[in-house]
């Protein structure tokens, strides 16, 4: 019997004594490693509760434990042969006598009877039910409950409501004026998801040494750096120098000499950000059209008192910004301290904990020297393996969360007694682009590294990749390698991806930007979302519909591909086809409307 390369991969990662860090592609049979490795701790006689699998979201989870259930439970009504390959397959290549095959064959009743059931659950799930078997430690209610999204919403309006009437509302005026009409719950949001950096206390005395400036500084001090008193000479010289070149010099003198250069103050201050920078970068040519070689020779005799001049502008503008930033900071620490303290207060009159407070607390609790170690022995006895799914996306947080846990297999009498002990990691860091819940593709490298190190005294972690792609064509992959080629900078190695089906075909079509069209007077008997008929989304969305109803009419695909049969193809379906958008715009309804339109079956 044999094995494919990309089996073999998924054996190597599953391998139940190894500590495991695994950079899996996007479908690469993540799901199908972790429940193998879960099966294969079974198998070789670990108990039930002494395993913990941390996933990202509830349909994850349980997806994995229905899997691992079907396999459990399929298992116990195998023939002895079939059993047999079955593990084979699963990576298991001695020997098996009759004692192992029925001991598989008691897997699923041993999982059914663990008390609790298996710990399979998102990280929030885990905190959650950590802090209500220990509230009086963890400092919590005994009957907290969770906040979901909703209710938090609901809190947060609350709030905002009654500060624009209480006495923060200045505080709330300086911060509303500086959104930009942005939504002032994403604002109030984003506080609360950043709560860790508002530590209360904070003053603009305070905070000016973090932008390099005084308590007094001031945007004054801005003009003060630009103008030196040489203005007047050298508005002349320039006149002097450039006037008698052509149009060009004469209307650039013209210029200057409509500013008051005796007393320069803003208005002289904005017209240099159009004399001295392009696209918001000091310009390196010395005047606004490069291509006037005459006026550049012209002013070689002046070009060390512009280009001093343009070093003085350009510190002062350095300066101003800092203040602007500087300024907005204070302005949103004023803010969030009131918002953050009502926020804090009303969720503990209601006994409420948000996701943040679940993963803070339990943190909190595993990392109190005096209650850990108890806590963790009163977990079941212990977690022996810890498995963590979509790793990329687990934030710094919840990974100080998982080192607790993992702490007893490297330290103290986890690290002398002959249990074993692992650690599975498994994540695709390119999907750390979205930075769902503050996830940094850094992090992932980092933390690999950290445990690296914790684990090479007792059980070296082993690092593997899973670049077969089972869900894509080469085509497609290859595209995706060139997108994070050279990307290094930003946290990413240049991507590798083997796809599985390697005769299958694929296409990548880049369609040109649809331009925006001028702004249309909606008619008389126009509703509130009215969209005008030639406005870009319009015009996409229809386009997507008619290109949708073209390949149904005349296109085929590949029909599921059978490695022991010569590859076939079949009429493309409605539902071949998928279409993303990054969120619910006009786009997303224009999409709907055009499809319905066009006679084309599509699911909101």
């Amino acid at each position: 019997m044999t094995r494919n390369d990309a089996t073999a991969a998924q054996i190597r990662a599953a391998q139940p004594d190894r500590s495991t860090w695994v950079a899996a592609n996007a479908g690469s049979g993540k799901t199908r490693v972790l429940t193998d490795r879960v099966a294969r701790l079974l198998l070789d006689g670990v108990a039930p509760q002494r395993v913990l699998c941390l996933t990202y979201t509830k349909a994850a989870a349980s997806e994995m434990q229905n899997r691992l259930f079907r396999r459990l439970g399929a298992w116990a009504m195998l023939d002895d042969t079939t059993l047999t390959q079955q593990l084979f397959d699963l990576g298991l290549d001695h020997a098996l006598d009759a004692g192992a095959l029925n001991a598989a064959r008691t897997l699923f009743a041993r999982a059914i009877e663990t008390p609790g059931g298996l710990k399979i659950q998102t990280i929030h799930s885990f905190c959650a039910a950590l802090l209500r078997r220990f509230p009086l430690e963890s400092q919590v209610s005994p009957q907290f409950r969770e906040m979901d999204d909703r209710a938090a919403a609901l809190l947060r309006a609350d709030i905002l409501r009654d500060m624009a009437d209480g006495p923060h509302r200045a505080a709330m005026q300086q911060v509303a004026a500086r959104l930009s009409g942005a939504d002032f719950d994403a604002l109030a949001k984003g506080i609360v998801e950043k709560r860790a950096g508002f530590p209360g206390g904070q003053s603009p005395a305070t905070l000016a040494p973090r932008f390099g400036l005084t308590a007094d500084a001031r945007p004054d001090d801005a003009l003060a750096m630009a103008f030196d008193g040489s203005e007047p000479a050298f508005a002349r010289n320039l006149a002097r120098v450039l006037a008698p070149v052509n149009e060009f010099g004469r209307s650039y003198a013209e210029a200057w000499a409509q500013h008051d250069w005796v007393a320069p103050g803003w208005p002289e201050y904005d017209f240099l950000m159009t004399a001295f920078y392009t696209g918001g970068e000091l310009r390196t040519g010395r005047f606004p059209d490069g291509r006037q070689k005459n006026a550049v020779k012209a002013a070689t005799e002046i070009a060390v008192d512009i280009d001093a001049f343009m070093a003085r502008v350009d510190a002062a503008r350095a300066h101003l910004a800092a203040i602007t930033a500087w300024q907005a900071t204070a302005d949103l620490h004023a803010f969030a301290e009131p918002f953050l303290q009502a926020y804090q207060g009303r969720k503990l009159l209601r006994g409420w904990l948000d996701f943040d407070d679940l993963i803070v607390k339990a943190r909190d609790l595993l990392a109190r020297s005096d209650v850990a170690a108890w806590v963790l022995y009163r977990l079941d006895g212990g977690i022996d393996h810890i498995l963590v799914d979509e790793a990329q996306d687990t934030n710094p947080l919840q990974w100080q969360v998982i080192e607790r846990l993992s702490e007893e297999m490297t330290s103290g009498t986890g690290a002398r007694d002959n249990r074993a002990r692992t650690i599975f990691v498994v994540g695709d860091k390119k999907q750390s682009i979205y930075s769902f819940q503050g996830a940094d593709p850094r992090e992932f490298d980092r933390m690999r590294n950290r445990f690296a190190d914790r684990l090479a005294p007792t059980n070296p972690l082993q690092t593997t990749t899973l670049q077969h792609s089972f869900r894509s064509s080469a085509t497609i992959l290859d595209l995706v390698d060139r997108t994070f080629c050279d990307s290094a900078a930003s946290g990413f190695d240049d991507a590798l991806h083997r796809a599985f089906h390697s005769d299958l075909p694929g296409r990548v079509d880049l369609w040109p930007l649809v331009e925006p069209a001028d702004k249309d007077d909606p008619p008389e008997d126009a509703t509130l979302d009215w969209v005008s008929p030639d406005h870009h989304d319009t015009r996409l969305a229809e386009r997507i519909a008619q290109d949708i109803a073209r390949m149904i009419a005349t296109e085929t695909i590949p029909a599921q591909p059978d490695p022991t049969q010569p590859l076939t193809r079949r009429p493309v379906r409605a539902g071949d086809i998928l279409i993303l958008v990054q969120r619910r715009s006009t786009l997303f309804g224009a999409i709907i409307r055009a499809c319905k339109a066009a006679g084309l079956p599509i699911a909101g």
